[in-house]
């Protein structure tokens, strides 16, 4: 860092002044400045700590020293930030969301605004051109975005989009890996990143037979890191991730005697159908012989009516030895 210059004064006494402040050595500085570039929310703040840092050496203070004397000079304190998070999905047990909970972040996606009463974050990760030539999202779905007063999480900021924020992408695949697969992933990642204590997953199944069943484990992956670094996740039990029927190796007898009873119940509902339909085809045959006849009536009756249209007398007639009576 090269000298700033200095407009120095003569102030009459014989006290030297300098007329440039000394290098600051970079190393030094090093450990007292965060090591990641990115805040909260991907906002950069390395440039910042280390002007803060250069200035508290400069006058002679350590950096803590500093930050009190700010502090002391400037005694307004932001709000604590909360340690608790409710991410939301689509599926019905997003209604058990804390939404009424002040200590809760709640952090919704895509559309769910259309059926939530409250958010603190969104995110749409989607490709902005993808939702935007999508027919079947709401028409409206940019106006919504442009409106919120959150912050939104997307490919980067969009100046029509005034609360869009870029995705921290390179610091989360940088902590976590590649393994992003869906929404959901990035939103449990961040929490974890910015060290909530409590994460929740409401109306989020991700069932093996949807189309977001191959999205599970990378949801589940996440989950596993959350509570590997001792965060309590709450799951609501109406919802399907992180669900297991039986303990593999300890309940093989429970879980045989449970499928042995599907199994049954399979073979027995397929003897009912198999039956129905039995009943169907033999149904199809009397309908069949049914119509036939009804064709074989329909021409009789059309030929009896052509008959008394043709020799039916139109008018009544007495036949006598006379003749026909006047």
């Amino acid at each position: 860092m090269g000298d700033t210059e200095l407009n120095v004064t003569d102030t009459g006494n014989d006290t030297e002044t300098p007329t440039s402040w000394p290098e600051i050595d970079d190393d030094a500085l090093a450990p007292m400045v965060s090591d990641s570039t990115e805040a909260v929310g991907g906002i950069p703040v390395g440039e910042a700590q280390r002007a803060e840092v250069a200035e508290a050496t400069i006058i002679g203070m350590t950096k803590e020293e500093f930050d009190a004397k700010v502090q002391e000079a400037n005694p307004v304190q932001e709000a604590p930030r909360k340690k608790k998070v409710a991410i939301l999905g689509f599926t019905e047990s997003w209604k058990l969301a804390p939404f009424d909970d002040p200590e809760y972040e709640i952090w919704g996606l895509n559309e769910l605004y259309l059926f939530i009463p409250r958010w603190t974050r969104w995110f749409e990760i989607h490709k902005r051109e993808v939702y935007e030539a999508d027919k079947n999202r709401t028409d409206d779905h940019l106006g919504k975005l442009r409106q919120m007063t959150v912050p939104i999480y997307m490919h980067q900021h969009w100046d029509d989009i005034p609360m869009s924020v870029s995705y921290p992408l390179d610091t989360i695949i940088q902590n976590f890996g590649p393994y992003l697969t869906n929404s959901i992933s990035y939103m449990i990642a961040l929490a974890i990143l910015e060290g909530f204590e409590e994460i929740g997953i409401y109306g989020v199944d991700m069932a093996h037979d949807t189309e977001y069943g191959s999205q599970r484990p990378s949801c589940e992956y996440f989950v596993g890191i959350a509570t590997g670094r001792g965060i309590k996740v709450i799951i609501p039990d109406q919802a399907d991730l992180m669900k297991s029927l039986f303990l593999y190796g300890y309940q093989e007898e429970q879980q045989g005697v449970f499928f042995a009873k599907l199994k049954s119940r399979k073979q027995e509902l397929e003897q009912k159908h198999a039956q129905i339909e039995q009943q169907l085809a033999q149904l199809e045959q009397q309908k069949a012989s049914m119509i036939e006849a009804r064709a074989q009536y329909r021409g009789a009756l059309q030929d009896v009516d052509h008959i008394m249209k043709i020799w039916a007398p139109t008018n009544s007639v007495t036949l006598g030895m006379g003749g026909p009576s006047a």
